[in-house]
């Protein structure tokens, strides 16, 4: 019996043995297999960052000698572009300065010009219509956020400008009379002929009916009607306007603001509240322009001034508002 026992733990102890054996063989065998396979698979991602290395290294040769492409282009145009301007130097400055003079010569023009138009004097209402010139601009969104503050319409004589999608449909969305100006605004292009003032026209109207929707047929000629730069007959120009059904309006009250030379916002307001009591159809001159930004700080008071007066309103040019015209066809 002692010896059957005995016989039975060495048995088991022997058993015991061979699982242990049997183990550490396992193992023996496990750890160089995952070692080989870490192994592999280091080699395998050193060869996948080597190509990777080669491919960002070949990318970025070809946007290097795009670059460099880009610049020689660029070379290439400048110089061609040199060697033209060389050969118009004379008559590109001739036009610069004759393009200025008219420019200084509207801006006086603007400013000092004085209506004797006839006047309603048994009307009962004044009406005043606030026109802005040259816009959209840096101060377009200004004059606007004032307008809607006071709850007043207004008029933007308007000219062709790219990167002001916002302010021309913003005009038009906020109920003020989108008006047309020119789309070039350089006198010397768009009074070379009536031709010319057409192409110009009809470019802005195309314009901003793509942008907006509307159908604009009242306009504003640069410098005015009574402007003596152009080379064609005014006569002519209005002409044409009436035979389109297009209305054109002139001002009879100027701010003031039209010349490089600034003027405070006092005195905006003051060449403004001034002259409105002569009319009872008044049509203002200010101008929607990137250095003009005492205009828009003169606005309020302006504004406020207008409102606080007896039988006054503020209102938006239409095809119905009395024409206050320099010319006449």
């Amino acid at each position: 019996m002692l010896q059957d026992k005995i016989d039975l733990n060495e048995n088991v102890e022997t058993n015991d043995s061979v699982t242990e054996a049997r183990k550490l063989s396992f193992i023996d065998i496990l750890v160089p297999v995952l070692t080989m396979i870490t192994i592999v698979n280091c080699i395998v991602i050193l060869i996948l960052v080597m190509n990777i290395g080669k491919k960002v290294n070949g990318l970025e040769q070809r946007l290097l000698l795009l670059e460099k492409k880009a610049l020689y282009e660029e070379y290439e145009a400048v110089t061609v572009k040199k060697e033209a301007s060389t050969v118009s130097d004379d008559s590109d400055s001739t036009s610069e300065v004759s393009e200025a003079a008219d420019i200084v010569a509207v801006a006086e023009l603007e400013d000092s010009y004085e209506w004797n138009g006839r006047e309603n004097s048994a009307a009962t209402i004044r009406r005043v219509y606030f026109t802005f010139d040259d816009g959209p601009s840096a101060n377009t969104d200004r004059i606007l956020d004032i307008l809607a503050q006071y709850g007043v319409k207004a008029t933007f004589f308007v000219v062709g400008k790219n990167g002001y999608a916002e302010q021309y449909q913003r005009i038009v969305k906020e109920g003020h009379t989108l008006g047309m100006h020119s789309y070039s605004h350089r006198y010397s292009e768009i009074y070379a002929s009536l031709e010319a003032y057409k192409e110009d026209l009809t470019k802005l109207h195309d314009f901003l009916y793509e942008l907006t929707g509307e159908n604009c047929n009242i306009v504003r000629f640069p410098g005015g009607s009574s402007n003596t730069i152009s080379k064609v007959d005014m006569q002519e120009l209005i002409h044409y306007l009436n035979q389109e059904d297009m209305v054109y309006f002139d001002w009879n009250v100027s701010s003031g603001d039209a010349s490089k030379e600034s003027k405070d916002a006092d005195q905006i307001a003051r060449n403004v509240l001034d002259q409105i009591n002569k009319y009872n159809n008044v049509v203002i001159l200010f101008h929607d322009a990137a250095g003009k930004t005492t205009t828009v700080d003169a606005l309020s008071e302006i504004i406020e001034k207008i409102l606080e007066s007896d039988n006054t309103v503020i209102l938006p040019i239409s095809e119905d508002t009395v024409k206050v015209q320099h010319l006449h066809e």
